[in-house]
């Protein structure tokens, strides 16, 4: 239990020990002498029934977090894997540049613009500032936790929290700015075969062109999706445009063709 020296991962351990023998706490703390300090605490605690043990340990380590594991794996036994499940040593640089792209930069981009928006208001023709984040709804919890649902399975674990994380910075922004006069959304343009993807696997799963992509995203800053504000805009359908401006088209040949048909009534005549 990392952090279990004090505050609410203390409590949690207190109540455990206090609560059935069954428990024995590994209380993990960046400074071994509080560990040891917050068990001897724990383990003379009246009424304690479990058992407690401290071992240092830094989450922000890498090399603590596999120290900790060796020395669990040493002292209570071999684990269903061989060896912990954080070997690789690109998995914390990979997480970090992932939230640090899809996430911190955004956030960072929103507040050094926020200024230049909000000026939108006292312009000659006022209009009300807009602020899209392009998400994506492999990043939806209920989605993530619904058997029905097609994100319903686990994978791109790094990608996904990041979206998460963007889809609630998007609605925090929305709640702060709405009084504001501030329109934001997210807009999630599906599964798109772009050149960061395979092009041909990603088509095999149902992935859509560029083009396709890029019109769901406008479709949210035309103010098509103004009803869905603060909401991630799930696959905003291209094709409903795509048919209103094909009705367009076939109206203007008719129009034409009625004009042509009135021409030749009138030459005949």
């Amino acid at each position: 239990m990392p952090g279990a020296n004090r505050g609410i991962g203390y409590e949690t351990a207190k109540n455990l020990l206090l609560h059935s023998a069954k428990y024995h706490i590994l209380l993990g703390s960046r400074s071994l002498s509080r560990g040891a300090s917050a068990a001897s605490d724990l383990q003379s605690t009246p009424g304690v029934l479990g058992t407690v043990t401290s071992l240092q340990l830094d989450i922000t380590s890498d090399s603590s977090i596999s120290d900790a594991f060796e020395f669990i794996k040493t002292t209570h036994g071999q684990p269903r894997h061989p060896g912990p499940q954080c070997r690789d040593l690109r998995l914390r640089a990979n997480f970090t540049t992932i939230l640090s792209t899809n996430v911190v930069s955004a956030l960072v981009m929103t507040e050094t613009f926020l200024p230049l928006l909000n000026n939108s208001k006292s312009l000659s023709t006022p209009r009300s500032p807009r602020i899209v984040f392009v998400s994506s709804s492999v990043g939806s919890l209920s989605q993530a936790a619904d058997p029905n649902s097609k994100y319903y399975h686990p994978g791109a674990n790094e990608y996904r929290a990041s979206k998460a994380a963007l889809n609630m910075l998007m609605v925090q922004y929305w709640v702060r700015l709405k009084g504001e006069g501030f329109l934001v959304h997210g807009s999630d343009p599906g599964l798109v075969a772009t050149d960061f993807l395979d092009r041909e696997q990603v088509k095999k799963r149902g992935a859509v062109e560029e083009w396709v992509g890029g019109e769901r995203v406008a479709s949210v800053v035309r103010g098509d999706r103004d009803a869905d504000v603060g909401r991630v805009c799930e696959n905003a359908v291209p094709w409903v445009h795509a048919l209103r401006r094909q009705r367009a088209v076939m109206q203007l040949h008719d129009a034409a063709g009625l004009l042509y048909q009135m021409s030749d009534i009138a030459f005949n005549i």
